[in-house]
């Protein structure tokens, strides 16, 4: 591809004109992207043309006493006077068990629409080691595809069933008891995880070992599959600026909120759901591929349908394992407009304030966002005939992340944006529109958390999910069980020698911690490389390879 020629057309389309528009159709085909992908990659390119990502916007976060005048301030929701507070749209999900039976009535009518985020590859665990040694295979001829599919959960008498097999049980599961009028099965694949995603759909089920998958789903009522999403690789930047194919990246899970909302306003992007007794409600569940908890229950759909909720993202509480999580905030603009926010990190570190943020308490974004059509398709529907699809583009474009990365000794600038952002500049605009919210939140408790939000993050979060006595797996619901509810231990793994990557390597860890004990852990660091088999790990342990052990209760 004529890369000169592909930045001369991106640079024309930022204009306005019709030339301007051609360029765009130019690029856009150069790029083989289709609709969604392009219209995302170009709000990044946007972004980053006028200067604007996550690090590059002067946020302070509230401390008493600190001047603010003409400046953007967050407030994490800890820290919000009463006045603030009255901004936030935040229902507790300990109040929503109050009212179990109400929302579950509403619930057994809903369609629910889950699309669980499998496009990427996890490159935070490696797995070829293990991978090999469950097949059999040489290392050299492990493919690896999305981690939700090649790390396995180990049922009674033997079995084992990947995590995105376990996830398709679960859903059927709770169609199967009435928990859900309907459940929707939607795909998010790239060309990385593609091949093993459709693979799955073709094994054997459990239910009925006469029918695949997808046999199974098209032939039994209250379940379906809709067409799939496929996340595009899209070109980088080199470090002169210029888009370069040297290495191409996807632009990060802000692609499915988009996605969802464009959704809103055309119908050939949903399913087509069947009414029941007048209405069927269609709610969409967006949430992370491996987690096996990242899935609402019959109280978070109930409750959309019956406060007619029309956007949701899940949130909880945020404890030590999540230092470096974004901060659920209320922003005051220099105007005084109040709307809401995710604080990160580097903007606290960009206005000095890294260390008060570490020590902040608030609620974190999950990544689970529910979307409830019946309610959000006439107000989206509304807003794009009044301001033009290119202009509510702009609207929902998220907040540039800037990724630098290095590959054969050049550095590279993958242009990422976040879901959470995306729903929350809409939620920004909304309220200055129509002086009304879109975005509400459910907090959902530290002792909940884990029903809702159990991320594998790290090869120690799969062992410590699957393999140790600190969770159980109830394989006839096919969810997970915290037996410490409301701790988990914060994981300190550093080898200097190979850079880290001797913990994040899943067979590893499986070994080094093989029948270990951590019921009892509170907190493990560890520096070099170790070996802990049959280990009893209690309170707060610190080791080191030369021996050095600390434990305390």
């Amino acid at each position: 591809m004529n890369t000169d020629q592909l930045n001369g057309l991106m640079k024309a389309a930022l204009g306005t004109d019709s030339a301007a528009l051609a360029a765009k159709k130019a690029a856009q085909e150069l790029l083989r992207l289709d609709d969604t992908n392009w219209s995302y990659y170009f709000s990044l390119y946007q972004r980053h043309a006028a200067g604007s990502s996550v690090e590059a916007v002067p946020i302070e976060i509230y401390e008493s006493g600190r001047d603010t005048e003409g400046k953007a301030i967050a407030y994490p929701i800890s820290l919000a006077p009463a006045e603030m507070l009255e901004h936030l749209r935040m229902v507790h999900y300990a109040d929503l068990e109050k009212r179990s039976d109400e929302y579950a009535s509403y619930s057994r009518k809903a369609a629910l629409w889950i699309k669980k985020m499998q496009a990427g590859s996890g490159s935070s665990l490696t797995r070829t080691s293990y991978l090999a040694a469950r097949s059999g295979i040489p290392e050299a001829q492990v493919k690896i595809g999305s981690k939700g599919t090649d790390l396995f959960v180990d049922l009674p008498g033997g079995e084992s069933i990947a995590i995105a097999e376990a996830q398709i049980l679960q859903s059927i599961l709770d169609q199967k008891r009435g928990t859900f009028g309907r459940i929707i099965f939607h795909d998010i694949l790239s060309t990385e995880t593609r091949d093993s995603i459709h693979g799955l759909w073709r094994h054997l089920s459990l239910i009925d070992r006469t029918k695949s998958y997808d046999e199974l789903v098209r032939t039994t009522t209250g379940l379906a599959r809709f067409h799939e999403t496929m996340q595009a690789f899209v070109p980088t930047l080199d470090e002169a600026g210029k888009i370069t194919f040297d290495r191409v990246a996807p632009g990060g899970h802000a692609l499915f909120a988009v996605e969802a909302l464009r959704a809103a306003y055309k119908p050939q992007l949903r399913p087509e759901v069947p009414e029941v007794d007048g209405s069927t409600p269609l709610i969409s569940a967006i949430s992370n591929g491996e987690d096996i908890s990242g899935t609402p229950d019959h109280l978070m759909v109930g409750w959309m349908i019956r406060e007619q909720v029309p956007i949701a993202l899940v949130s909880t509480e945020k404890t030590a394992v999540d230092l470096k999580a974004g901060l659920v905030s209320l922003l005051r603009s220099p105007g005084g407009d109040v709307s809401m926010a995710v604080t990160e990190t580097v903007q606290a570190e960009a206005a000095g304030q890294g260390a008060l943020f570490r020590q902040l308490a608030g609620s974190i974004n999950t990544n689970l966002a529910l979307f409830n059509y019946q309610v959000l398709v006439p107000k989206i529907e509304k807003l794009v005939a009044e301001i033009g699809e290119d202009e509510f583009m702009k609207i929902i474009a998220p907040d540039l992340i800037l990724n630098w990365k290095e590959q054969n000794g050049r550095k590279y600038l993958q242009l990422e944006g976040a879901m959470a952002s995306t729903l929350m500049n809409l939620d920004r605009y909304w309220r200055k529109r129509y002086r009304q919210p879109l975005v509400h939140l459910i907090d959902v408790d530290r002792v909940q958390r884990t029903r809702f939000f159990s991320p594998i993050k790290s090869a120690f979060d799969f062992f410590m999910q699957f393999h140790s006595d600190r969770f159980s797996f109830d394989a006839s619901t096919m969810r997970l069980r915290n037996l410490r509810p409301g701790k988990l231990p914060t994981i300190s793994l550093k080898d200097p020698a190979t850079k880290d990557k001797y913990y994040q390597d899943v067979k590893t860890v499986l070994d080094v911690f093989e029948n270990a004990r951590i019921a009892d852990l509170d907190s493990l660091s560890i520096e070099g490389k170790v070996k802990l088999k049959g280990a009893v790990l209690r309170g707060v342990v610190e080791l080191k390879a030369d021996g050095t052990l600390t434990q305390k209760r």
